[in-house]
């Protein structure tokens, strides 16, 4: 049986922070924070004064960030609508998801890639790297910037343009990142990344091997960090569950009592667990508030086995005693803070729940039918009772009447 593995995607996106079909520029404080392809083409870089990239590119329209625009959106839409582990930085202009299955999903990436396409304009582009983890997502990226990558997989899927990680295709290629350039390691400044290409560190494995007092006594003790981010191993921080992962219910001004508000939050949870199993999810961690009459109360439960049952979750509840004390009951929200993806066997035994349900509900019309039916029979024949048989003299008169009507 093969495995599954897990799979970061980085990309980093130019032009989604603008709303214009031709050239532009996006502007914050002065300050360039966002470039269309073609005024990338033209020099235009991050951080410059409007009045220098304007200068490269006479006419281009310039755009002041004002929240979050069309583009940005339809992107964390196609995103959460393949994955729930999402994490999103705008202002920065980057992303990470997180992927699994036995092998490399290029059909899904290529299928995400067409459905990003669909809301950008040719000015507009997201660049994806495939790697482990998150780390080795954004230095496959930054280090395809400055060289080419040895043993990587390159491709275009469609517009956005593609880079896998060499590890990924090969098991042998797994201390490929300590080759990666110091030029790409984004979390050492500019200033101190000259120098130390000026004395011969050009790799990530240059910089482990020079002792840490000497590396300190040049640069300070902010070096030490350069070398433990080097191997950072960090987890992805998903964004705020969307709409999909929530349920609430709003009494009125009275509010309720307790048993009824109890009734309210297994509404709920039958609603959330519905909206979940359509997107193939289960409640992980669940997030339960209650406004009260004196104040909200808020705890959170986790799941030791991630369900679709409702009936599970609901036993598996856990009430703090100080809901006990409240009075009246005026609000529930329930949020799935933390979601599982469904098993198969866990989609099988749905699909087949339903299908048993539509049996039982049809099975259920047709016994009605029957015992309609027993009723008329039992009004003409009182004497007749369940399980009778005809006996012998009844079978041998049907056989003779039978022959007779030949």
């Amino acid at each position: 049986m093969v495995s599954e593995m897990r799979y970061s995607l980085y990309g980093e996106c130019e032009g989604l922070l603008g709303e214009g079909q031709g050239p532009f520029l996006v502007e914050e404080d002065g300050r360039i924070i966002d470039v269309s392809r073609t005024a990338a083409r033209a020099g235009v870089r991050l951080g410059m004064p409007v009045r220098e990239a304007l200068a490269l590119i006479p006419g281009c329209r310039v755009e002041s960030a004002t929240g979050e625009s069309t583009p940005w959106r339809h992107l964390r839409q196609v995103l959460w609508s393949h994955t729930p582990w999402v994490e999103t930085h705008p202002d920065e202009r980057r992303f990470w998801i997180e992927l699994s299955g036995p092998r490399v999903p290029l059909a899904e990436l290529r299928q995400m890639a067409r459905d990003i396409r669909r809301g950008l304009t040719e000015e507009q582009r997201v660049v994806l790297a495939l790697a482990k983890t998150p780390w080795q997502a954004r230095m496959l990226l930054a280090w395809s910037r400055q060289e080419r990558v040895p043993g990587a997989l390159y491709r275009k899927l469609g517009a956005e343009p593609l880079v896998v990680a060499p590890d990924l295709l090969n098991r042998e290629d797994e201390a490929v990142w300590m080759r990666a350039p110091i030029a790409a390691s984004w979390w050492i400044p500019d200033d101190a990344k000259a120098e130390l290409i000026s004395l011969g560190v050009f790799r990530l494995k240059d910089l482990v091997e020079i002792p840490e007092d000497m590396l300190c006594a040049r640069f300070g003790e902010q070096a030490r960090i350069w070398r433990m981010k080097g191997t950072e191993n960090r987890g992805l921080r998903p964004d705020r569950p969307p709409e999909a992962w929530s349920a609430s219910w709003r009494g009125d001004a009275e509010g309720v009592l307790l048993e009824q508000a109890k009734m309210q939050v297994r509404l709920c949870l039958e609603s959330l667990c519905s909206r979940l199993v359509r997107l193939g999810l289960a409640v992980q961690t669940l997030s339960i508030a209650l406004w009260t009459d004196a104040r909200e109360i808020r705890w959170e439960k986790r799941i030791a086995k991630p369900t679709p049952q409702p009936d599970a979750l609901w036993a598996q509840m856990a009430w703090p005693e100080e809901i006990h004390r409240a009075r009246r009951i005026w609000g529930v929200e329930l949020c799935a803070t933390e979601v599982a993806e469904l098993r198969p066997v866990q989609m099988g035994l749905l699909e087949q729940g339903k299908a048993l349900d539509a049996l039982e509900a049809r099975d259920s019309a047709n016994r009605l039918e029957r015992l309609n039916a027993w009723d008329v029979w039992m009004s003409k024949w009182p004497k007749l009772q369940r399980g009778m048989a005809a006996d012998f003299r009844e079978r041998r008169l049907a056989l003779v009447l039978a022959e007779m009507a030949r």
